[in-house]
């Protein structure tokens, strides 16, 4: 680094020896980082268990020290002293490696086409560089000129690939090694960028930063202004500025605010003491968030100080210019999207068969591993999960031989109910009839003995509600948009158990279950973002459309309302509220991603499926309790049927004769009304985080003085 503020030095740098051994221990680390790249990537893409990632995870881990650490002992800067060949050499080090890699993990556990195409690729450009070796002229800027294609091969490649991915080429795993590839080249080229003068770096960081400020102030005027849901265009230019414009101008301004203290630093009459200050000052003014992270931690708010603690990594890492910050991001995105652990299908039969029919509180989601074929986003997404009580009851119980379990996450009235009973009625994505259908084609080849069903909860909005609440402002106020649609739920449920008795024999029992009350009615609640007005709400939303089911079940006549199961998550003591977080019955967000190609796997939208939903403790505690509700009822399973007949000679569902007052979101039905409630309320959560602009500015502050700090830390240390 030089002490003059304006250039990068005059290549004097760290004695790396001479020959072969130079070439090694300046590029040897640079390719392993790449080699550890890309088999964590490859790993990521397969979609591999996680302790199979956690390995790749160490190796990257291993790989990204050793370079971080040659990145500081050398001061980033490039040798020029580096002759043309020993770079060539290198360079064709790095991409047949890095070639050969692709293609060996290609042959032995990833058979995908891109892999072979792109290791192949790799190795030719690696080959290239040893053929250009033998012809190259001398000069001093080849280190350079290497990192600069080096940047350009990857940032072109990465694009290239995403805009094949986006133009619809069904690659697995393109949307993933573009994404990857555009990031290593992006850290090649900055780091290439941060070597310029010091007007070279303050005036395109200053216009990048401004272009952020004013993106950032433009979509908050038009996100405030909104009244039809969230405009693309305006999201976009949010993302490409916060996601590339910010990291790029705190880059280059980190470099400058460097070189500055360098000066400072080298200039004498006291610049050092001054510098150890500074550096010190931002040590303390550090240890302020990071003990803020560890009080998160402690008091239950476990991803807020994971989210803190990550931040305060990613601006350090940023101000380095060490590529951490490429390795932060890599790890992270690997580590959020690691495929989750799936269990073979179950056999589904025998003479005495429980069904298990319903929405996720019967499926089991919530858990942390499903049944194979039964969390694909593009296919059957039920998540179904052994863990689910219903499974658990079946495996346990002697009184049943089988199972059959056709509940499924995200369903509805509609598609349960037979499409015979309601013309509406249509199966959910990626499941080619509705589960009641599912149940008549299989007529007499099983052979029910209880069938238990959960419903009801998608038709009244709890999932929309649950979102609301997690949103900034107060869920309460939004309280009519749910409550009015409760009478309609309860035909609507009424109607499925008609449905549902129609299509089984005559006689067999069915259990209508209730909703279990997540959150206990305490004044205080650590960890969970809901005030006590919130919670509340909450509580009383689960507690009336349960007397809706019970209602129900009444007037559907021959349905049993296991009443028990309302308070099974009180009883065990494992409602949000009632102990730490980590150990209750309920997930409040959980993150997990889903199965499939990575392109799913790796969208966050998909992250969020587990939040408010029972995880293995809660459906261990639904299972007690329907196991202790079925030995004080011994004669419910005696109610053998007389035949396999199904009773279709039952009346047909209706969903209520009575007139009542249409309600201001009819979520169980399917009405063109619902978009605009949905769009009402999509408004409604924009408005209340734009409501917050003065909290949002202190954020960006204190994120503004973090980075000062992290500067002021790396340039003493330095």
């Amino acid at each position: 680094m030089t002490n003059d503020g304006d250039g990068p030095g005059d290549g004097s740098g760290p004695d790396d020896g001479g020959g072969g051994a130079g070439i090694l221990i300046r590029w040897g680390p640079r390719l392993l980082f790449l080699v550890g790249a890309i088999v964590l990537t490859a790993q990521a893409a397969r979609g591999v268990p996680q302790s199979e990632l956690h390995w790749t995870l160490a190796f990257f881990a291993l790989c990204s020290i050793i370079f971080i650490w040659r990145q500081l002992a050398q001061g980033n800067e490039m040798d020029a002293a580096d002759s043309p060949p020993g770079l060539l050499i290198g360079a064709g080090a790095v991409l047949c490696a890095a070639g050969v890699t692709m293609l060996v993990v290609y042959l032995t556990h990833a058979h995908r086409n891109w892999l072979a195409l792109i290791g192949a690729v790799v190795l030719l450009l690696g080959l290239g560089c040893f053929l250009a070796w033998r012809r190259a002229p001398q000069p001093s800027t080849w280190a350079v000129r290497l990192l600069i294609g080096a940047g350009t091969v990857l940032c072109t490649a990465g694009v290239t690939m995403l805009v094949l991915y986006w133009a619809g080429v069904a690659w697995d795993g393109l949307s993933l090694i573009g994404s990857v590839m555009l990031l290593l080249g992006l850290g090649c080229l900055v780091e290439l960028w941060r070597q310029k003068s010091g007007k070279a770096l303050l005036v395109p960081g200053a216009i990048l930063l401004g272009i952020v400020g004013v993106t950032l102030v433009v979509v908050f005027f038009l996100l405030r202004g909104a009244q039809d849901g969230l405009p693309v265009g305006p999201l976009v230019a949010l993302g490409v500025a916060v996601f590339v414009f910010l990291p790029l101008a705190l880059n280059v301004l980190s470099e400058r605010g460097l070189r500055a203290l360098s000066t400072l630093q080298s200039g004498g009459g006291g610049g050092g003491g001054t510098v150890r200050l500074i550096g010190l000052a931002g040590v303390a003014f550090l240890i302020l968030p990071a003990g803020y992270a560890v009080w998160l931690a402690y008091h239950d708010w476990v991803m807020s100080a994971i989210l803190v603690g990550s931040v305060l990594l990613l601006l350090l890492a940023i101000v380095s210019n060490t590529h951490a910050d490429v390795a932060l991001v890599l790890a992270g995105l690997c580590v959020l999207a690691a495929a989750p652990p799936e269990h073979p299908a179950l056999a589904q039969a025998g003479t005495k068969v429980l069904v298990a029919v319903g929405d996720s509180y019967m499926s089991g989601e919530g858990a942390s591993s499903y049944f194979e074929g039964t969390d694909d986003i593009r296919g059957d997404h039920c998540r179904r999960a052994p863990s689910a009580y219903a499974v658990r009851i079946a495996d346990q119980d002697e009184r049943f031989d089988g199972i059959q379990f056709i509940a499924c996450s995200g369903a509805r009235t509609f598609h349960v109910i037979a499409h015979s009973d309601d013309g509406l009625a249509h199966p959910q994505e990626g499941v080619l009839d509705t589960q009641i259908d599912q149940l008549k084609k299989m007529g007499s080849s099983i052979h029910p003995a209880l069938v238990i069903i959960s419903i009801g909860g998608n038709d009244a909005g709890f999932a929309t509600l649950g979102g609301a609440c997690i949103a900034p402002g107060p869920c309460d106020t939004q309280r009519s948009l749910f409550e009015g649609n409760l009478d309609s739920v309860k035909d609507a449920v009424k109607a499925t158990y008609v449905s549902l008795k129609k299509a089984l024999p005559a006689g067999v029992p069915i259990v209508a279950v209730p909703y279990p009350q997540p959150i206990a009615n305490a004044d205080k609640c650590s960890g969970v973002a809901l005030t006590k007005a919130e919670r509340d709400f909450v509580r009383k939303f689960v507690a009336d459309l349960n007397v809706k089911i019970d209602e129900a079940t009444q007037e559907a006549q021959g349905i049993v309302y296991l009443r028990e199961m309302e308070d099974t998550l009180a009883d065990h003591h494992l409602q949000l509220c009632d102990r730490r977080k980590k150990e209750a019955g309920v997930n409040f967000v959980g993150l997990k991603s889903v199965s499939g190609p990575p392109a799913q796997r790796f969208n966050p939208a998909n992250w969020l499926h587990n939040s408010l939903h029972p995880n293995e403790r809660g459906h261990e505690a639904m299972l007690a309790t329907f196991q202790d509700w079925l030995k004080e009822n011994p004669k419910l399973l005696e109610r053998a049927p007389a035949s396999q007949k199904p009773g279709s000679s039952l009346p047909a569902p209706t969903r209520g004769a009575v007139a009542k007052p249409k309600p201001q979101c009819p979520l169980a039905v399917i009405d063109h009304t619902q978009s605009k409630c949905q769009l009402a309320l999509s408004n409604w959560e924009v408005q209340q985080v734009t409501n917050r602009w003065l909290l949002l500015l202190t954020v960006l502050l204190c994120l503004l003085v973090a980075w000062a700090a992290s500067i002021a830390i790396i340039g003493w240390l330095r």
